[in-house]
């Protein structure tokens, strides 16, 4: 079947054709990038630096939106005016940088302390060792992010040996 030149009446059948082939040329569904094809990350003085620029630049009367737009550091409007309200806050503290989401707790002497609770107490269990953790060193971790780290470092929990029940004697 060919395709009716420019100006000529198609027909209901051909339309609904033409329908079809349209559908079946768009583009290919956009794949998420690999690792190795995204971006490279900024280091953390590059973050910092790129930070500073952009504070100066808005305190030069340049708009938020616009300071960005220039900032090799891809950073979101609302940022912009987050990390200012924390300048006139906190002045030269508010550049550095801080983590989001769960800081890192379970590390050098807790960490030591609790993978060698549970290597010689195998049957402890993990909301056992989140109350001497929090007893110990006063810090609250989850019973998941320590089930997490025991399994990182392939710690078990190995369940206390049941005493049998004694049947009924007649």
């Amino acid at each position: 079947m060919s395709l009716p030149k420019e100006g000529q009446a198609h027909s209901f059948q051909e339309c609904e054709m033409m329908e079809v082939i349209e559908v079946m040329t768009l583009p290919p569904v956009v794949t998420p990038k690999t690792p190795d094809q995204r971006r490279p990350r900024q280091t953390q003085q590059a973050r910092q630096v790129a930070r500073r620029e952009i504070v100066r630049q808005v305190e030069q009367g340049v708009n938020a939106s616009e300071a960005r737009r220039h900032c090799p550091v891809p950073m979101h409007r609302t940022t912009v005016y987050r990390l200012l309200k924390h300048v006139q806050a906190e002045g030269e503290h508010a550049f550095i940088e801080r983590r989001h989401g769960h800081p890192t707790k379970l590390r050098g002497e807790v960490l030591t302390w609790m993978l060698d609770h549970c290597q010689s107490h195998p049957s402890t269990s993990s909301a056992d060792v989140q109350r001497r953790l929090s007893k110990r060193f006063g810090l609250s971790v989850s019973v998941s992010q320590l089930n997490r780290v025991c399994a990182a470092y392939s710690v078990r929990r190995v369940p206390p040996p049941r005493e049998k029940k004694v049947g009924r004697q007649t």
